[in-house]
């Protein structure tokens, strides 16, 4: 069985009153914020960072000032005495995360499908899903996981035994290219969700065991090569998909969309 990801309630909480002040020492509004990396991910050892992610807007005001706000938020990694683990805050605000949307950004995707919210609520978050279903481009996203997977895969090479870390991070922008190409549509973010939604009779076994492993794994933690993942790995990743053209998304019809989206988030 594949767990669900998971974060225990002491460290949501201590996790939403960090949110707070983040709030009020910037003077935003957090829209939603999420765990995103391993823990929201489904294969976190025991000593992972908390990677927690948002979309803020500022106030109407400010949107109107002819000063200039800088677009993102940034704490840098540090070691939380708390948590017992790294943990930073960083967000992106409301206008910049519309224009990835709508340049198909496979990230804000991801934040929006995560399975750990830790502020919001998920009829706002429905309302941006909607609009980033919208405007998606699934080629975008397959060669975005396409360039992951890959990427992570000739890190491995051909080593007798793998860093079961890095069998981790092949899978899942694997298992979101077969999700793209076998559902036509946009992938959750988790492998529990992906293995759940996807026909992997053979290899779902070899999958639990090695994201169990990695519960109780360190960094340098290996095992030997697994003959069905690599089967899996190497059948999704011979058909490489091109690079989409470079075209202007922002026509008429979009931005007026995200415009009304804008508008109604900030009223």
């Amino acid at each position: 069985m594949i767990v669900p990801s998971h974060v225990t309630a002491e460290a949501r909480a201590y996790i939403r009153q960090r949110l707070a002040e983040l709030e009020a020492e910037r003077q935003v509004r957090i829209l939603f914020a999420i765990e995103s990396g391993s823990r929201a991910w489904g294969f976190p050892s025991a000593d992972s960072d908390y990677d927690i992610r948002f979309v803020y807007a500022r106030t109407q005001a400010q949107y109107l000032s002819v000063r200039d706000y800088r677009d993102v938020i940034e704490t840098p990694l540090v070691e939380d005495e708390t948590l017992g683990v790294p943990f930073d805050l960083n967000g992106w605000d409301l206008r910049k995360a519309l224009r990835l949307a709508i340049n198909s950004n496979p990230i804000l995707h991801e934040w929006l499908v995560s399975p750990i919210l830790y502020a919001g609520d998920d009829a706002l978050r429905e309302d941006i899903r909607w609009f980033v279903k919208a405007t998606a481009d699934p080629a975008a996203y397959a060669y975005h996981y396409d360039r992951l997977a890959r990427g992570a895969w000739e890190q491995i090479g051909d080593e007798d035994s793998v860093k079961i870390k890095r069998y981790c991070y092949v899978l899942r922008p694997v298992l979101m290219l077969l999700w793209l190409r076998d559902r036509e549509d946009l992938p959750p973010m988790d492998v529990a969700s992906l293995c759940a939604g996807l026909n992997l009779t053979d290899e779902r076994p070899a999958m639990a065991q090695l994201f169990a492993l990695k519960h109780a794994a360190g960094e340098q933690d290996r095992l030997p090569r697994q003959p069905v993942l690599d089967a899996l790995i190497t059948r999704v990743l011979a058909n490489k998909p091109p690079r989409p053209p470079q075209t202007d998304r922002f026509d008429t019809r979009t931005v007026e969309m995200a415009d009304g989206l804008f508008h109604r988030l900030l009223s």
